[in-house]
């Protein structure tokens, strides 16, 4: 019984070797983003407080769709734990909340012109190495409207190598990250007393 219990912790140990080897094995080059953003002066940090998804708040490009994991869960997910990190709340109810939308596509189908002409910037992320070569870029870009104002108010893009996690949580917590690193230009939410 010793024996077998020490051949399973043995198995155990090589398998937990190979697994955080694969990952220290991507390039640096590969995990970093590049993110920009763009407030308009009639953006108001004090409205700030409570979020809701806008109607049909999800773009999600063909190609993403075809995935084989929800891509706008994913991020519906990671928006929503940045917000919270934030000290904001998100609401069903629209009533005095900024509204969230948001476009995801891959750079094969919408390039970095498309995107300058659509959403007025694109953020760059180039790659030189053979191993950038091989992944494809992807681009998120987030809109918190005013809806009071009925206009973006703040835009913001970042845009990543796509395909580099295996499993469902690596890539729900590298998104969770990008969305925190986006939303890094939002104020804290004011506490009231």
């Amino acid at each position: 019984m010793k024996t077998l219990v020490m051949k399973v912790l043995a198995y155990l140990i090589c398998l937990s070797g190979i697994s955080s080897n694969a990952l220290a094995e991507v390039s640096p080059e590969l995990m970093r983003s590049s993110a920009v953003v763009v407030t308009q002066p009639e953006f108001s940090a004090i409205k700030l407080k409570v979020f809701s998804w806008a109607d049909k708040h999800a773009d999600i490009s063909e190609g993403l769709k075809k995935s084989d994991f929800s891509v706008s869960a994913l991020i519906d997910t990671a928006i929503k734990s940045a917000l919270e990190k934030k000290a904001y709340t998100f609401e069903k109810s629209k009533k005095n909340s900024m509204l969230i939308m948001y476009h995801a596509s891959l750079a094969s189908e919408i390039n970095d012109i498309a995107l300058t002409l659509k959403y007025g910037l694109s953020p760059g992320l180039r790659g030189n190495s053979a191993e950038a070569k091989e992944h494809e870029r992807g681009t998120l870009v987030v809109d918190i409207i005013d809806p009071q104002l009925k206009k973006v108010v703040w835009r913001g893009a970042v845009e990543v190598f796509t395909g580099i996690e295996d499993t469902i949580e690596g890539r729900q917590n590298r998104v969770n990250g990008l969305l925190v690193e986006l939303f890094n230009s939002l104020p804290g939410k004011k506490q009231t007393n």
